[in-house]
């Protein structure tokens, strides 16, 4: 077969390559694997043959409408996968439209096989002028396609107009505008064909190029909630690294505000948010320090695993570590924002099961043991200002560590059938930690919650001398 024409040639081997990029980079999406084959089968009938007279065996003319009804099908077949991410009214109502733009696609598909059946001289050679449907054709075939587009552009309307996935919206609305090109690439002369194509398939990667930008900065927005080990992982490994589940000994850190819920029934809800803020990014940072991962925020109770999903050999000594300096710099953030909320923290060390479990349709990263559940008990048992640790913890831990211990009274902790012996961790002289990465759009804000306190302060003085 000779080689098409240098313009089919070119935007025929770029649709085909738009097409494989798509199935290789995002295989896992249903919608991104159905686009995949649309600009597939574009590219493919672009890189048939056509004979210089313009007419075309009757066997490459069927091959030629199966692929140009694939790119139909399969182009409205993304479409309606977006769709699924929209309420429930728009995503029903958008699929049903969809549903019945593919059926009139087969519609038209068989009736073209049927006319070249029927009439294969005239199906195989194109009509002269722009239109290269003849009258009869066109008014058979074209209201058919037409009602098929028109039913698609209205299900592309109501999702624009709906709550779907915000990232799809770029591509969803950039198909809206390439569509008719694409389309009428079906319906006018040969000649004009890659220009028509081109358009469209630029219109259409412009939204593409959007969806990846949206993409990418989906995935820096979540790094934030990974430990920069578990983000190396994902980034070198691939997420299925991260997400293996095994069981591993390791160390769990637990730690609670004191007094926060009566703290939070009595200020504004804006304040508390703001001290919330601070407080998480305070253990963000600890955390990260000691190669930690934090599990859980629950209001102001903070879960941080050390030694998952990175395995760590001195798990017990950095979490005890992590304990200590999370506790020295929490309660210089708690003197300087609100001295009327207190601290405690627990440490146990012990095996546990880590890896991601599924359900209502998301993973969740989870651990599962005696010591997490010894953590939280801990926690609750330490007063304001306390580092508590199991047993297994304090005994890995090393002079050279500055950790000085005091052994307590063996506790019954709930859950636990026999009394549990504790130990209070104490840093031996000041604390040497790295100076914390404090940051500038924070010091404004600590000055005006400073002046508003004094503010409230020097109106009580007034009322009260009234």
């Amino acid at each position: 077969m000779p080689l098409p024409e240098i313009p089919f040639l070119v935007i025929g081997l770029l649709t085909v390559g738009s097409g494989l990029i798509f199935l290789w980079t995002d295989r896992s999406n249903r919608a991104s694997r159905a686009l995949a084959w649309c600009l597939l089968a574009i590219g493919c009938n672009l890189l048939t043959d056509r004979s210089d007279d313009g007419a075309m065996p009757w066997q490459a003319v069927v091959f030629t409408l199966t692929l140009e009804f694939l790119a139909i099908y399969f182009g409205i077949e993304w479409g309606r996968l977006i769709g699924q991410t929209a309420s429930t009214g728009p995503r029903r109502a958008a699929n049903i439209l969809f549903r019945f733009s593919q059926l009139l696609a087969i519609i038209y598909w068989l009736m073209s096989l049927g006319y070249l059946a029927i009439f294969p001289e005239d199906a195989t050679t194109d009509a002269e002028g722009f239109i290269r449907a003849r009258a009869g054709e066109a008014a058979v075939f074209i209201p058919i396609l037409g009602t098929s587009m028109l039913l698609s552009a209205i299900a592309i309307g109501i999702l624009l107009i709906a709550r779907i996935d915000r990232a799809e919206v770029p591509r969803l609305r950039a198909l809206f505008f390439a569509a008719p090109f694409l389309t009428a690439a079906l319906v006018i002369n040969t000649e004009w064909v890659p220009v028509t194509i081109a358009m469209g398939l630029l219109i259409f990667l412009s939204g593409s190029v959007r969806y990846l930008i949206l993409q990418s900065r989906r995935g820096q927005f979540m790094r934030q909630f990974l430990s920069p080990e578990v983000a190396r992982i994902v980034q070198q490994e691939g997420l299925d690294r991260a997400l293996q589940r095994e069981r591993r000994v390791l160390s769990a850190v637990a730690c609670d505000l004191r007094g926060f819920t009566a703290f939070a029934r009595e200020r504004d809800s804006g304040e508390v948010i703001d001290i919330l803020e601070r407080y998480y990014d305070v253990v963000g940072e600890v955390a990260a320090a000691h190669g930690g991962t934090i599990k859980d925020h629950a209001g102001d109770g903070v879960l941080i695993l050390v030694g998952a999903p990175v395995a760590i050999e001195d798990h017990a000594r950095r979490a005890a570590l992590l304990g200590l300096e999370l506790m020295d710099r929490t309660q210089k953030l708690l003197a300087e924002l609100a001295p009327e909320l207190g601290m405690g923290i627990g440490i146990a060390t012990g095996t546990m099961t880590v890896g991601a479990i599924k359900g209502a349709g998301r993973l969740e990263y989870v651990a599962v043991g005696n010591a997490v559940n010894l953590a939280a008990r801990l926690c609750d048992r330490a007063e304001n200002g306390e580092v508590l640790a199991d047993l297994r913890t304090s005994q890995q831990l090393q002079a050279e560590d500055g950790i000085r211990t005091e052994e307590r009274r063996p506790e019954p902790l709930k859950g636990f059938p026999q009394p549990i012996p504790i130990q209070a961790l104490f840093a031996e002289h000041a604390p040497s930690y790295s100076k914390p990465r404090r940051k500038r759009r924070w010091r404004g804000l600590a000055a005006r919650r400073k002046a508003r306190r004094e503010a409230r302060r020097n109106r009580r003085e007034e009322l009260g001398k009234e």
